[in-house]
């Protein structure tokens, strides 16, 4: 007599699948909401001695909170009550994100950064880990890639809100912040259920047996990946509005619009993800973003106003969409269901140590050889990346058919 086979588990609610996606909203581009305002605030600390490098380092230095905290987070997040996890880490994000309306001092707006570090880290870690126990099998990868295309549209309002609010004032931009408690509340509510559910097979694991250990190998690849991933397309909202000032667009408007673009570019790709797993493996899909990302730098590089800045931007963008995806999926799927945090708060660690480490990168190589200089050397190295990455794909396709 043949055995029934086990139901597939039940999708998550609409609400719960907004509620998440709402959360990863807030997390990629967090950094990058008060890229409009650099210039502002270059000239109000004008007397702070290197302050160009160091107002890229204040867009950044949430990364270093997160990377140093990620990995904590992810450890929490695996035995210790989400909803509790989800209060702090809007808070403090909420708390950090708007300290730069009203700190005076350099050195209050650093604080302030490293506090919304915190939260961002916890954010996004629950983020990646919800969506990867609530999902499975083709519906994973497709939530995987609204769960890009959400980050995508997040980094399109906060772009375009900062740049319109640093137009008013350069501190301006440090309001949008605040768009994270009713979504934190959302997520509150929607995601309770399931909490409850969690904590209870958390226990009934307890008492069996650990089966599978952490896969070493797989982050191995994929986490210095990432890294480079996050550290090249952070050049653009670190670096870009210098060079788009320096090519006579002095509006931070207009450079959180042009800014906009690359998040804008890269939704379909994030949309069509699964779509491309279909036909193409994540190796061919990592060798493909970096083409595209590397091709977009060039014409960067190489441009002679804004439009053609632009022009660049959307090729990046298109080649950004289905990246973020790809690293969740092909690291997760190697993943214990009990490691499922840990893996998240360490996937989120290489990629926030990437926008960290982007401005540090960039700047020996800018003072070598100019922005434009910096541009075509990143350009080459992604392209060349993108080559390795084809002949392993190609590679891993003959030993299937052997």
């Amino acid at each position: 007599m043949t055995q029934p086979q086990p139901l597939p588990p039940a999708a998550p609610s609409t609400l719960a699948t907004v509620a998440i996606l709402l959360m990863a909203s807030m997390t990629i581009m967090a950094n990058a909401t008060i890229s409009p305002s650099l210039p502002g605030l270059r000239e109000h600390f004008a007397a702070v001695p290197r302050i160009e490098t160091l107002a890229g380092l204040l867009l950044t230095l949430p990364s270093l909170t997160i990377l140093l905290t990620a990995g904590l987070w992810g450890g929490a997040v695996d035995r210790m009550d989400r909803q509790k996890l989800l209060l702090a880490s809007g808070l403090l994000y909420a708390i950090g994100g708007t300290s730069g309306l009203w700190a005076q001092s350099f050195g209050m707006m650093l604080v302030g950064r490293a506090i919304l570090g915190l939260g961002v880290a916890g954010t996004m870690t629950l983020t990646m880990t919800w969506g990867i126990d609530l999902f499975h099998g083709p519906a994973r990868s497709r939530f995987l890639g609204w769960q890009g295309a959400a980050m995508s549209a997040g980094g399109i309002v906060v772009s375009i809100l900062g740049g319109a609010l640093a137009a008013m004032h350069w501190r301006g931009a440090f309001g949008v912040y605040l768009i994270v408690l009713p979504v934190m509340l959302v997520g509150l509510y929607a995601l309770a259920p399931y909490s409850r559910e969690r904590q209870e097979r958390r226990e009934q694991r307890a008492q069996a047996p650990a089966t599978g250990g952490f896969p070493w190998r797989a982050f191995a690849f994929v986490g210095p990946l990432s890294f480079f991933f996050m550290a090249v397309f952070y050049i653009m909202p670190t670096r870009a509005p210098f060079h788009l000032e320096n090519l006579g667009l002095a509006s931070p408007l207009m450079i959180g619009l042009v800014l906009a673009g690359m998040t804008l570019a890269s939704i379909p790709g994030s949309l069509g993800y699964e779509r491309l797993r279909r036909f193409m493996t994540p190796m061919a899909i990592f060798a493909g973003t970096y083409a595209l990302m590397g091709l977009g730098m060039f014409l960067v590089a190489i441009s002679t106003g804004p439009w053609g800045v632009f022009g660049g931007i959307l090729v990046m963008g298109l080649g950004m969409g289905p990246g973020m995806p790809n690293y969740t999926t092909y690291f997760m799927s190697e993943v214990p269901p009990a490691l499922r945090g840990r893996a998240s708060g360490m996937l989120t660690t290489t990629f926030f140590a990437g926008q960290f480490a982007s401005p540090l990168v960039s700047a020996p190589l800018v003072g070598q050889f100019g922005l434009v200089g910096a541009f075509q050397i990143l350009a080459a190295a992604m392209v060349v990346l993108s080559i390795g990455l084809a002949v392993a794909a190609l590679r891993q396709r003959r030993l299937a058919a052997a």
